[in-house]
């Protein structure tokens, strides 16, 4: 295999790691544009398992990128990848010529490309492919230093998956990622009596937990526990749910909770904060840092957010963030391109 094919396979595979990657990072936006395919494609019996769907195909992607970039097991890549390929091509004529005006959701919120985009994005990968391994035929032996690279780097796109399904993304690119400010894109909730109150959170500090799946959710008392730490330490939480409050009440949630919860819609709260539980720091309107419900701020949260200006923690905090994704990403690169 020359060096020519090699560039272009190699070429090929970074879009495929970085899409996968993506959309690997936020599992759960992931699996919200899986839902849109499978209502587009009739297929509302699979919607219970979008997100693992989406997940498996995004893991795909990126391990498929990454094995065309070591140029490991090349024949059989070259299978896989032209079917992932011709596979993703399909779907975008489909989609193209029934002029959809769904997302592709190819490199998760980063980048939004219509279908036309998209169509072509995939038939320059195509090109790509094919200049790579056709002839089908000749097409050498890597060095085996790479099947290592592979590992590492396959092994390293498992555990960030898992890490990224228990936590929010490392980067957030929704509507409402760190640096919002909600007066200009508001999160609209309601409470029990279905009159807006989304100008709550414009005056003030708010630690705000939002619940968008509140008939699985069974950790209430914990939230209850965690208000009330937080409201000793001069934050007022704001319980946001997407059921009724019958549902609420049914629940046990602490009764003092229950006059600072409001309602809103599914996905708006799914893109407020991709954790089912997560809280959300919103300092005068502002959205300042995220967490997921698996580690809820404490104590020494607490004492950060009360000691410094909001947007210096903001700063400070996707700084960090920022950091461990990039760094992540080089590292993925640095084992494959130069191991």
């Amino acid at each position: 295999m020359n060096g020519f094919k090699r560039i272009c396979a190699a070429l090929a595979g970074i879009v495929l790691l970085l899409a996968g990657l993506l959309k690997l990072m936020d599992p759960v936006g992931a699996g919200l544009v899986m839902d849109e395919y499978l209502n587009f494609f009739h297929l509302p019996f699979l919607k219970g398992i979008s997100r693992v769907l989406a997940s498996a195909f995004a893991l795909a992607e990126s391990l498929t990128g990454a094995a065309l970039i070591a140029g490991v097991w090349r024949k059989v890549v070259a299978l896989v990848s032209g079917a992932l390929l011709a596979f993703f091509t399909l779907v975008t004529i489909i989609l193209f010529i029934a002029k959809s005006q769904m997302d592709c959701g190819c490199f998760g919120e980063l980048l939004h490309l219509d279908n036309g985009q998209t169509l072509i994005k995939n038939l320059v990968l195509d090109a790509l492919w094919c200049l790579s391994f056709l002839p089908f035929r000749d097409f050498g032996e890597p060095q085996r230093i790479k099947y290592v690279s592979f590992g590492l780097a396959a092994l390293s796109l498992v555990l960030f998956l898992l890490f990224s399904s228990l936590s929010v993304p490392l980067r957030d690119y929704t509507q409402f990622k760190p640096g919002t400010e909600l007066e200009e894109n508001p999160l609209y909730f309601c409470d029990a009596n279905s009159d807006y109150a989304d100008s709550l959170l414009l005056d003030g500090k708010f630690l705000v937990v939002s619940v968008y799946d509140s008939r699985s959710f069974d950790s209430f008392d914990r939230i209850s526990d965690f208000a009330r730490l937080a409201s000793a330490e001069g934050f007022s939480v704001v319980l946001l749910l997407s059921s009724t409050p019958d549902d609420v009440s049914l629940r046990g949630v602490d009764p003092a909770l229950l006059s600072s919860t409001y309602f809103s819609d599914r996905k708006a709260l799914m893109t407020f904060n991709r954790s089912n539980g997560g809280v959300t720091y919103v300092d005068d309107g502002l959205i300042v840092r995220k967490w997921a419900f698996r580690k809820l701020p404490g104590k020494d949260d607490f004492d950060e957010m009360n000691g410094k200006a909001p947007m210096d923690y903001l700063i400070e905090n996707q700084n960090r963030t920022r950091g461990l994704f990039d760094g992540f990403t080089l590292y993925l690169f640095a084992i494959l391109f130069l191991l």
